[in-house]
């Protein structure tokens, strides 16, 4: 399987991991028919009423939302609070309390949470906190964060993540990581398929690898339709492609790779461009084509201290100032003209 680094780059950063309650009890006012009976003939005694039920129903209502609470969270999350994850969607009921509380709804956040699950509130509380430190940063860095290239943004975002939350952001964002992967699992699995379908054409390759990245990707389908570059790297480094590549003439090659410059989105300007880049790339791999059937001519013929000498003169022809660094390379080992040559690519 092929470790191609946009599946990964498709990686693509969501950041919304948040479900939606609502929570709305019924007992939250309190009707006028269940009011106490406040009917008195002092009116001393009808004084002191009307001054103290405001207080006595707001008490009341406070305390039948927080009873109401801890009943439907203990029902909806009792046998799951303990995943960090539905510890964190307790962010968005906090939200709620407040709307509801706006003046001591964090102080009936902590009750309810004391109340519903005592064994997990502290934590859960501390979590929220980190939560509001989290979207607090995401808030005011979003337009830098929209400016970044796709791996870098996902990067920056997992770095904050683990800066706040440490070990506990994966299990916060495991769904996330879960659609990522399922995602990418997918493109993988399009690519194996493409990388040995010799029996289409290049264009509908192109086509099936283009749909299955939008599909896949549909909310980032702009920035990944901007970058073209990366697209085009997956697809000319398919095998099947390679393949169609090597078996035409040069003038047939070039005017493939325009065609599928072009359907992939570049200008005709930048497939000019990529065209002379192809050019001048033709002729190096040539060159060192020619240079690898000389240097071995010579390895046969000749060793030790003139080998190297027969070697040095060698590569000063065929690479004139880039001798010195043909010569590193090859001393560690790595022989650049023995890799694979990818049409469209290197």
């Amino acid at each position: 399987m092929k470790n191609i680094s946009l599946i990964s780059a498709l990686a693509v950063v969501s950041t919304s991991f948040l479900l939606v309650y609502f929570y709305a009890p019924s007992s939250h006012v309190i009707s006028i028919e269940n009011r106490p009976d406040t009917t008195h003939t002092a009116s001393s005694n009808k004084t002191d009423s009307t001054a103290i039920f405001p207080l006595n129903q707001a008490a009341q209502g406070e305390m039948q939302f927080i009873n109401n609470m801890v009943e439907q969270l203990r029902q909806k999350h009792g046998h799951e609070i303990q995943s960090i994850a539905v510890q964190a969607t307790m962010q968005d009921f906090r939200n709620f309390v407040l709307e509801q509380y706006p003046e001591n709804g964090e102080s009936i956040f902590s009750q309810i949470m004391h109340m519903a699950f005592p064994d997990y509130a502290q934590a859960i509380i501390e979590l929220v906190e980190n939560l509001d430190k989290y979207t607090l940063w995401y808030s005011e860095n979003l337009v830098m964060l929209n400016d970044l290239e796709p791996l870098s943004r996902n990067g920056k975002i997992w770095k904050k993540r683990h800066e706040i939350f440490g070990e506990l952001a994966e299990q916060i964002w495991q769904k996330e990581l879960n659609s990522i992967e399922e995602k990418r699992q997918t493109v993988q699995q399009t690519i194996d398929a493409l990388d040995s379908a010799n029996d289409i054409s290049m264009s509908e390759r192109l086509y099936i690898l283009q749909n299955t990245l939008n599909e896949q990707y549909a909310e980032e389908s702009d920035t990944y339709l901007l970058n073209k570059g990366m697209i085009a790297d997956v697809y000319f480094r398919l095998d099947s492609v390679q393949t169609d590549l090597k078996n035409m003439s040069q003038q047939e090659r070039a005017q493939a790779l325009a065609d599928s410059r072009k359907q992939l989105g570049f200008s005709q300007k930048d497939i000019e461009m990529l065209a002379k880049e192809d050019a001048e790339k033709e002729q190096r791999w040539v060159k060192g084509y020619e240079y690898m059937s000389a240097r071995d001519q010579l390895t046969q013929t000749y060793s030790g201290n003139e080998l190297n000498t027969k070697l040095d003169e060698l590569r000063k022809e065929y690479f004139g100032k880039q001798a010195s660094t043909i010569t590193a390379e090859e001393d560690s080992g790595f022989f650049r003209y023995e890799r694979p040559r990818l049409y469209g690519s290197n």
